[in-house]
């Protein structure tokens, strides 16, 4: 089951044009809210000469976004411990209830998976259910795999 899971988001992406890189990148982000049972996933890619993590796409959207974003550019200097790991990590990182911060505390789970091109970091997928979740090896190693992907062609993370 995992395996179809990457083979139809590598089919996905194949086909995706420039014009639908937006659209695309949803359908697969609700394509690991729905396989993993979780509440949202996001897209980020990581912009070295800013030290940020910019947010390129994200499932659902949310509604009553406000201006300026928060979630649009986050500086690792500033970064929860999850983003802040994804700097320049190449490992998963799971960040639970009990070592979430501010308001999402209680009742978060993260996974974020770096992406990773030779030995640079150039974003992240992360996945996020609302209460406690145990990742079991399979389900990060299906979204290594989905990170391992080229998003390239679609403009939604520059790999270099």
């Amino acid at each position: 089951m995992a395996r179809n899971l990457v083979v139809a988001v590598a089919e996905r992406l194949m086909e995706a044009t420039a014009s639908t890189a937006a659209q695309v990148s949803e359908q697969v982000l609700a394509q690991l809210i729905e396989h993993f049972n979780a509440d949202a996933s996001f897209l980020r890619h990581n912009d070295h000469g800013l030290r940020a993590s910019v947010l390129v796409a994200e499932w659902p959207p949310r509604s009553d976004v406000p201006d300026p974003d928060p979630h649009a550019v986050i500086h690792f200097a500033n970064a929860d411990p999850a983003f802040a790991a994804c700097e320049n990590g190449k490992e998963p990182v799971v960040i639970g209830p009990k070592q979430a911060e501010g308001a999402y505390r209680q009742w978060t789970t993260v996974i974020v998976v770096p992406m990773v091109s030779g030995e640079l970091t150039t974003g992240t997928i992360g996945v996020v259910k609302f209460g406690r979740k145990k990742w079991k090896p399979e389900a990060i190693n299906t979204l290594e795999a989905i990170a391992s992907l080229r998003f390239s062609h679609l403009g939604l993370v520059s790999l270099v």
